[in-house]
């Protein structure tokens, strides 16, 4: 491996005698042991580890953005059971959370560094100091109607200096270093167009062999390579495609591979990037859930891209053996993490641990005469709400939120239906595996 521009001290799991990395080796012949459990209270929407595994960021319903700080009590060795505690950070945001991104040598050992992206909605791409919630810089993107448009998807370059948006038909590229307007990549050649990329560009990552091709996917069921050098032109599709996009993710070892997950489908899927004409692999759990869901969930590949961690609609987390794929693949471990579905199941940078978040909306629509009332059959909120926001076109209304009880008010769809909400099981935990 080639040398770092920057070196992380993370204890005996790295080797400071020459540049080659010591991955972490995990035992997946039984599941790990649970060291941390925190109840949420608000639905969050993802939970994401800076580059050195010391600190979390988690984007949340109720419009708060929380840094968790991690303190490890314990020693080096992995099978020590001392938990780690958690510091908590609350950052309150003037509108709905659509995405957040770390920069990518982000790490509480370096203030300068230590920052990350926040797509808001109907705001500029906010640039937050993770240490204090200070806006560092903001970076906009108007549409034709001189409206903030807040992106769907975030993702930085491998060389850190500039950052990608996805939203609506269109790819804008931020210099870092330039705060303001950037550049925009249009995904399709005119309104009327049937090609390109259409409709909101849903996920975005980088291939990691520095050759700058990067992959985007749209909620709209499609799935383009680009690179940065061609601009906007799509330089290939993804054919078989299963619905909408919610996650993309390369390979870290094998940059060839490129894994997807959708709405609507329990799998995950592989292409291999030098035949896109038909899906390559998949990967499918023990247990079939009982029905799809729109709910993001995010999966998580370990850095040494043998194993990739996912979490299902029913609270259990899967193991995958990755670094060898068959048409198609089933869980090597399989157990019961939490009792809701598992929105990010992602490894711990440098250490044999894993992160799981759950929680999710439960919808009860129900036909009344009376107004709406404050708390449900099991003491959790009901409001009135319509369709879910990641599904909302940009510039569309929405009410204030409450943040004490982490549930939005917006409009009713129909008159005299009432949608009852509740939030699930809301839930962090860290885990840890033994080693090998």
């Amino acid at each position: 491996m080639a040398d770092s521009a920057q070196t992380f001290h993370a204890g005996e799991h790295y080797s400071n005698q020459d540049a080659t990395v010591q991955y972490p080796t995990y035992n997946i012949s039984r599941p790990p042991l649970q060291v941390l459990d925190i109840e949420l209270g608000p639905c969050c929407r993802s939970a994401k580890w800076c580059s050195d595994g010391e600190a979390i960021l988690t984007g949340n319903e109720d419009r708060f953005l929380d840094v968790y700080s991690v303190d490890e009590q314990s020693s080096d060795n992995p099978n020590d059971n001392q938990s780690p505690s958690l510091a908590k950070r609350s950052f309150r945001q003037g509108s709905p959370i659509y995405e957040t991104a770390w920069y990518p040598y982000a790490t509480p050992r370096n203030p300068s560094t230590y920052c990350f992206l926040a797509s808001l909605r109907d705001t500029p791409v906010r640039l937050v100091d993770a240490t204090d919630g200070r806006l560092r810089a903001s970076y906009k993107i108007v549409d034709h109607r001189e409206r903030f448009v807040a992106p769907h998807s975030i993702a930085f370059n491998l060389t850190a200096q500039k950052f990608y948006c996805g939203f609506l038909d269109a790819i804008e590229v931020f210099d870092l270093s330039v705060p303001g307007e950037g550049t925009r990549l249009h995904t399709i050649p005119s309104k009327k167009s049937r090609d390109g990329l259409r409709g909101i560009i849903s996920s975005l990552v980088f291939c990691p062999d520095h050759s700058g091709l990067f992959a985007a996917g749209t909620f709209s069921s499609s799935i383009g390579m680009l690179s940065e050098d061609t601009g906007g032109q799509i330089l290939m599709y993804l054919d078989d495609v299963k619905g909408p996009a919610s996650q993309l993710l390369f390979h870290p070892t094998n940059p060839r591979l490129l894994f997807a997950r959708f709405r609507h489908e329990q799998s995950l899927y592989v292409w291999d990037v030098r035949n896109t004409s038909q899906c390559y692999s998949s990967l499918k759990g023990p247990i079939t859930p009982s029905q799809p869901s729109n709910q993001r969930r995010y999966f998580d590949i370990d850095s040494s891209g043998q194993w990739l961690v996912d979490g299902d609609q029913d609270g259990n987390m899967n193991i995958y053996k990755v670094d060898t794929l068959q048409s198609e693949n089933r869980s090597v471990l399989s157990f019961p993490a939490h009792e809701d579905a598992i929105s990010t199941a992602v490894f711990r940078p440098t250490k044999t641990m894993v992160l799981s978040v759950s929680g999710s909306r439960r919808f009860d629509v129900e036909k009344t005469e009376n107004g709406p009332e404050t708390t449900g059959d099991d003491g959790g909120n009901i409001i009135e709400i319509s369709d879910d926001e990641d599904e909302e076109e940009d510039g569309a209304t929405e009410s204030d939120s409450d943040s004490d009880s982490g549930v939005e008010r917006r409009a009713p769809r129909t008159v005299g239906a009432r949608s009852k909400v509740t939030i699930g099981d809301s839930r962090m935990k860290l885990w840890r595996f033994s080693m090998e």
